[in-house]
């Protein structure tokens, strides 16, 4: 571009210097002619030297990916759990599925289960002991791998006895899923913190509101 403008500067200057040197036997006619060769030299140099306006159009806020994940919801759950805990300091939290609020209280699902397995590490964080009930005191070792956890509350053993357990609900909102949870004292069942938090659906896979 810049050689461009060069090039047409010189061209306007030689053309104007010719002009002049020879203004004297160049008929009347070839002298206007000329003159006019001149303006669209001088023109095209300076729209060159102007430059083009572009046309911004305002897409307004676009958001292609998002940075936040279950966890960070947790997290926000386990400090809000925190700050309206007061005077109270667990020994051992058992935290259990948060469930749909239906009739039941019976249903949880893939959120559900998530949001527990979540809270193990948030409350660990926090400095709160998180007791996994799921775990036996043996390990089962079989082809498929080693294994401590299990869901049969035949083979699992009945102590310790939590002092605290967690819970919660899931209610579903049009943009998202509010969950309420509460620290319960084991034997006196009285709500010793409380939290509230919603959870938009745009962070949230479709499968993981579906209740089985």
């Amino acid at each position: 571009m810049k050689h461009s403008i060069a090039l047409v500067s010189c061209l306007v200057a030689l053309f104007g210097c010719e002009s002049s040197q020879h203004s004297q036997i160049v008929p009347k006619g070839q002298q206007s002619k000329q003159a006019q060769q001149s303006l669209q030299l001088a023109q095209l140099a300076n729209d060159l030297n102007t430059p083009s306006e572009v046309e911004y159009t305002d897409p307004g806020f676009v958001s292609y990916s998002h940075n936040k994940q279950l966890a960070n919801y947790a997290g926000q759950i386990a400090l809000e759990l925190t700050d309206s805990m007061s005077g109270v300091s667990p020994n051992a939290v058992a935290i259990t599925s948060f469930v749909s609020f239906d009739k039941s209280l019976r249903n949880s699902n893939q959120l559900g289960n998530q949001l527990a397995e979540s809270m193990i590490h948030q409350f660990q964080k926090l400095g709160y002991p998180a007791l996994d009930f799921k775990s036996h005191r043996g390990i089962a070792v079989t082809r498929n791998g080693d294994f401590i956890l299990s869901r049969d509350a035949k083979k699992l053993p009945q102590n310790p006895v939590p002092s605290h357990v967690l819970t919660g609900t899931m209610i579903y909102r049009d943009r998202g899923v509010e969950v309420n949870s509460r620290l319960l004292d084991f034997d006196s069942r009285l709500v010793v913190a409380s939290s509230n938090v919603i959870i938009p659906y745009f962070i949230l896979h479709p499968s993981a509101t579906v209740t089985y």
